[in-house]
């Protein structure tokens, strides 16, 4: 199975006449998408119709399968992705859980993404505050293929005008954690002088954050991602600061990724960030 990187390369080498925003955006629908030759144009809309719609009862077939399977695989797509919210609600026991898991880790259809929270210290004859106890540190689970996360985020059990209403209100949230992940791969460029050993998101019992990237010193760099139509400004900058401050990392840098680019003032300004904008994803396909 190839890295993301490597997906989002040859996806490139495929639709490469598409920009590089178009190419993130089909990227994050229809990477996985096998059942048909994709015919992709520069209308992320029309290739939803021409490619999904037109054949939602062929790919319906696709994704035929048991009731419980099909609720952790909603929950997965539409909720935090912690690997133990469904037990929450008591509607699948933690050993059917398990077995489920189990099934789609063997089928490839998700994988683990590792908390990297550090664990509670306890200290000998003191008792641990009230909220710790019982906390546990939660993995996440993530699809291996992002037409999978899309086909159980809008088209799962639901009708043509509920799939359209519910594309036109949530496509852009849906993108943005597929830009997530390819900051995190973007950082680890070589061109870039970074160092970076190991990158992925960061989440505690506090604070969740889109990057947090290592360097070959030991030292971090946070970084929040941010696939809107509005150019960041210096508060974006402020909150991811004040985010690190409930974290047990020696931040020492911050990166910043935009769809959009960063507003005037703050590009004059900032001497604090890496800022990051859509010309540099290119790089990903060097």
């Amino acid at each position: 199975m190839q890295n993301l990187k490597e997906r989002f390369k040859r996806f490139h080498q495929k639709y490469g006449y598409l920009n590089i925003q178009e190419q993130i955006e089909n990227f994050a629908i229809f990477d996985g998408f096998s059942e048909l030759e994709l015919e992709l144009t520069t209308d992320i809309y029309q290739n939803i119709e021409k490619n999904i719609i037109n054949h939602i009862d062929q790919l319906q077939k696709s994704f035929q399968t048991d009731q419980n399977t099909k609720k952790i695989l909603k929950k997965l797509a539409n909720g935090d992705r912690k690997q133990y919210a469904i037990y929450k609600n008591g509607e699948i026991s933690q050993t059917k859980g398990k077995q489920l898991y189990r099934e789609l880790y063997d089928k490839n259809i998700i994988k683990k993404e590792f908390s990297r929270e550090k664990k509670i210290e306890k200290i000998k004859h003191q008792p641990l505050k009230k909220e710790l106890r019982g906390y546990l540190i939660e993995d996440k689970l993530k699809f291996t293929k992002n037409f999978d996360r899309f086909w159980y985020t809008f088209l799962c059990d639901r009708d043509k005008n509920e799939f359209m209403d519910l594309l036109q209100n949530g496509l852009e949230k849906y993108i943005s954690l597929t830009f997530e992940e390819l900051s995190n791969e973007l950082i680890k460029e070589d061109c870039f002088g970074l160092n970076i050993v190991e990158s992925g998101s960061y989440w505690d019992r506090k604070v969740e954050i889109d990057l947090l990237a290592k360097d070959s010193s030991g030292k971090y760099i946070a970084g929040e991602c941010k696939w809107t139509n509005q150019k960041i400004c210096k508060n974006i900058l402020r909150k991811l600061q004040n985010k690190v401050q409930y974290i047990d990392f020696e931040v020492t840098k911050f990166a910043l990724f935009s769809k959009n680019g960063f507003s005037k003032s703050f590009q004059k300004e900032t001497k604090e960030a890496i800022l990051f904008d859509l010309n540099d994803f290119k790089r990903l396909n060097e």
